[in-house]
């Protein structure tokens, strides 16, 4: 009799899990929430060169906003930023090539000129609004939305980890989240896997290895994982 090899689990920790048919066992197990946070209208007045997006959060936060203010152009970062941004009615003016605040800051021209919004988490990187106003634009920063811990997930990635293959991070928030609920050895004998240096270099900062995928999306993540499980 043919045995049926059993189909290998990986942990999604990300907040959306929208995803290609895979022969994987995926488990979506947000570990992080978000809470909208109150902001002064008054940052929306006027009319804007540029409205930053990066990512899929921001857009559920701030389309409402979007639809009332007066601006020239959106720049996204990421296909799922763009997708969410589309699904929700605005086009898109800009895309960088390689989905990262590092690939926007290469390919984004930016002058003194310019007045630019740049809604986002409070816990961002403040990497690209630093090379914003280094370049001498007017940047208004909105902090729109904050993580917090899903102590649903939380509690049922305690009940699966250890029978799972992989558990997948997409954000340093999200490692700062697990941490505070795990001891680092619970990820010895399973594979990690990140999206994206930051998160990959948070990890690092708990002691823990990580694979990445070449390109920083979900689809990309799960396909190098059925490579790295099944081989």
């Amino acid at each position: 009799m043919k045995t049926i090899e059993k189909r290998k689990r990986i942990i999604v920790t990300q907040s959306h899990c929208n995803h290609k048919e895979t022969k994987l066992e995926v488990l979506h197990l947000p570990i992080i929430s978000f809470e909208q946070l109150s902001f002064e209208k008054t940052k929306l007045n006027g009319t804007f060169d540029w409205v930053v997006i990066t990512s899929k959060n921001t857009v559920s936060f701030f389309k409402e906003y979007l639809k009332n203010i007066e601006y020239k152009h959106i720049a996204s970062i990421g296909k799922t930023t763009t997708k969410a941004l589309l699904d929700a009615g605005f086009k898109v003016d800009f895309e960088p090539s390689t989905f990262t605040q590092e690939g926007f800051m290469e390919e984004f021209k930016v002058n003194s000129d310019m007045r630019i919004l740049y809604p986002a988490s409070n816990e961002k990187r403040s990497l690209m609004r630093d090379f914003m106003k280094d370049h001498d634009a007017e940047v208004v920063e909105i902090e729109l939305y904050h993580p917090v811990g899903n102590k649903d997930s939380i509690n049922k990635i305690k009940n699966n980890l250890l029978s799972s293959d992989a558990i997948t991070f997409s954000s340093p928030s999200g490692v700062h989240v697990f941490m505070s609920n795990f001891e680092k050895e619970v990820l010895d004998k399973i594979t990690v896997a990140s999206i994206g240096h930051v998160t990959e270099r948070t990890l690092k900062e708990y002691g823990i290895s990580s694979i990445m995928p070449k390109e920083a999306t979900l689809n990309s993540m799960i396909e190098m994982l059925e490579e790295e499980l099944y081989k």
